[in-house]
């Protein structure tokens, strides 16, 4: 049966809950559970439930916090609660556990892909479990905006968390491919036209869609997007909080959240394709059909 989407969220900043459970956990977290909260729409969780989170650099405030407390006091000080939130799977079992999720809990990072990659395992989680929760989230911190600035200012930071919950039933909305590709090239860079050019052209044709949605890390990267694209297919324009849409790793699920959102108010809209490129090559391409 087809990936059907089921239901979307996204958050640009933490929200207060009605659960003080949530309020109490790391900013990270509170992101991501404010984009689930927005996915389920108050519907009950059903038995058969995966749930994969998408990260990039995890929970950067508390990583911060403890080599703080490290750098300051050594290592016998260091904070234990700093520690635990730190780790990239923390905010999955956080999640888990406020959710009572009791199918598998899995952690994705791959780099700027990271929103992508989660997806991409939660399409493949579905031949297991009726649904598929996956979540994607980055946080923005001071410290992370001097590294972008330190290595060149390749970036304008960005934050966001969002949520996509995938089922087997009937829907609307279906996640017709979500591919990974590698491409020869620096640790640095992004892969070259003539690297990702061609599997761009070939899902805009094999998919016939009329709209894409473009990485756009860098403007030299958009402006070869756009000569692959052409003239004749509407490039999609994210309408949400700049945060949002503005760079982080796990970027590549909101910009999804966003397509799907644009194609079912858009009845005249078959697909969209999502472009998306990482440092060191690697590539990215997913379809999101409409049933007419």
């Amino acid at each position: 049966m087809k990936p059907t989407v089921h239901g979307l969220g996204t958050a640009d900043a933490p929200r207060t809950d009605r659960d003080p459970r949530v309020n109490r956990l790391p900013r990270l977290e509170r992101m991501a559970f404010a984009a689930v909260r927005e996915a389920l729409g108050g519907q009950s969780l059903p038995d058969s439930l995966a749930l994969v989170f998408g990260t990039g650099y995890g929970g950067l405030a508390a990583t911060e916090a403890f080599l703080q407390s490290v750098a300051s006091r050594g290592m016998a000080y260091g904070s234990a609660a700093a520690f635990h939130q730190s780790v990239h799977h923390s905010p999955a079992g956080q999640l888990s556990l406020l959710l009572g999720i009791r199918g598998p809990v899995l952690t994705v990072s791959q780099r700027e892909l990271s929103g992508e990659a989660a997806l991409r395992v939660g399409l493949t989680l579905l031949d297991r479990f009726e649904f598929v929760l996956v979540v994607a989230a980055d946080e923005k911190t001071a410290v992370l905006e001097a590294a972008y600035r330190a290595f060149g200012g390749m970036f304008q930071a960005g934050e966001g968390a969002s949520a996509i919950l995938l089922g087997r039933g009937e829907g609307p909305l279906w996640i017709e491919r979500c591919d990974l590709f590698s491409h020869p090239t620096s640790t640095r860079r992004f892969a070259s036209p003539i690297g990702f050019g061609p599997r761009l052209a070939e899902a805009i044709t094999s998919s016939r869609s009329r709209v894409v949605s473009i990485a756009a890390p860098t403007g030299d990267v958009e402006r070869h997007e756009r000569v692959v694209v052409g003239r004749k297919v509407q490039i999609l324009q994210d309408q949400a909080a700049p945060g949002q849409v503005s760079f982080h790793p796990s970027a590549g699920l909101v910009r999804s959240v966003l397509a799907a959102r644009y194609l079912l108010a858009s009845p005249g809209e078959s697909a969209c394709v999502l472009h998306g490129l990482a440092l060191g090559g690697a590539q990215s391409i997913t379809v999101l059909r409409r049933d007419s």
